[in-house]
């Protein structure tokens, strides 16, 4: 079995960006991560209206997003991104854990959500602190004055907006 490490976790409760937590190698999604968010929840929400069913994993060359829909809340959406090639067995097992502690953690913020995301930033470290992830070289304020801060990685270009177009 290949062993793998994630390098995003996104979650969305109605398509709100809660957590956006960067763990692979330092790169920038662009400026607006909502609309990245938005994006990611619009494909389900279209898999979901055409086919009556969500999507599992959406695969592209060097990278694969892992979708998982709540159990408690179907309107709360999970999304691990990893290698393409990564072992699928371990990915489920880390996208089940992640939903459990996400759930343990903010169960009562979620039952509350007005839109505050706040409450749900330090769930990276939380991840970090039971092995479920690893700290990267930024992903954080910390990045602010980081060189490599404008660079993409693979989902990073694949998810690529152009800022410039003002």
């Amino acid at each position: 079995m290949k062993l793998f490490s994630i390098q995003n976790v996104f979650i969305f409760k109605a398509g709100i960006a809660l957590v956006n937590q960067n763990f692979g190698q330092c790169h920038a999604l662009g400026n607006d991560i909502n609309l990245i968010s938005s994006y990611l929840y619009a494909i389900q929400q279209l898999s979901l209206e055409i086919t009556g069913t969500s999507i599992k994993s959406l695969n592209f060359e060097k990278i694969a997003f892992h979708f998982y829909r709540d159990r408690y809340d179907s309107n709360i959406f999970y999304v691990v991104v990893t290698d393409v090639d990564d072992d699928l067995e371990g990915i489920n097992f880390k996208i089940h854990k992640i939903s459990e502690i996400f759930d343990k953690n903010y169960k009562e913020y979620l039952q509350e959500f007005h839109g505050n995301i706040v409450p749900f930033r330090n769930f990276g470290d939380i991840l970090i602190s039971m092995n479920i992830a690893e700290r990267n070289c930024g992903g954080g304020s910390e990045c602010e004055g980081c060189a490599k801060k404008d660079q993409f990685s693979e989902i990073g270009k694949i998810l690529k907006v152009d800022d410039d177009k003002d």
